[in-house]
């Protein structure tokens, strides 16, 4: 008997383990041109300061970044400085991760495909579209990169390590 409870034990751990450390976000792949069509505004800018904190019910860690708009790509005027919100993140010695979103750093400079927020509507917190897809980092050579996530399908469609003069054209160019 002690023998069968081991052996299920063994398998369930083996089984959750191997469940739990593969997953990653796995979803279909999402072209430029789409990733604006479903935005209310696509900017430029940089992150200023990046916080995470509990939800009001301590279930739950979002984090929310400022980020100081430096150009409107595309879409609706928005302020100087915005509020980009997104499930995950630290507090304390507690991390919540979550695979298909998008996180955002101190400093780093961006471009974001962006929607309303639907946690506050005050016209100045953001959701970032097509999660981690809506999300690009420039580097310091001026191109611009995405990651953190996989396409089932879609791949060939998005821009990946692209100039970014190049994908802000591309951008402006979507009716």
């Amino acid at each position: 008997m002690k023998k069968n409870c081991f052996v299920i034990q063994f398998i369930f751990l083996v089984t959750t383990f191997s469940l739990s450390s593969h997953s990653s976000a796995v979803m279909v792949g999402m072209s430029t041109e789409e990733l604006t069509r479903a935005s209310e505004v696509v900017i430029k800018g940089e992150a200023e300061s990046v916080i995470a904190r509990w939800s009001e019910e301590r279930q739950i860690i979002f984090t929310t970044a400022t980020i100081i708009n430096i150009d409107v790509i595309k879409g609706k005027i928005v302020p100087h400085k915005i509020i980009v919100e997104y499930e995950g993140g630290e507090v304390g010695y507690l991390g919540h991760g979550v695979s298909d979103i998008a996180q955002i750093s101190k400093g780093e400079k961006l471009i974001l495909f962006l929607e309303t927020g639907k946690s506050r509507q005050d016209g100045n917190v953001f959701n970032i579209v097509g999660k981690a897809q809506g999300k690009y980092t420039i580097d310091n050579n001026g191109i611009a990169r995405k990651g953190g996530f996989s396409v089932i399908s879609g791949e060939e469609i998005i821009d990946n390590n692209i100039p970014v003069d190049i994908l802000i054209n591309k951008i402006r160019k979507v009716k």
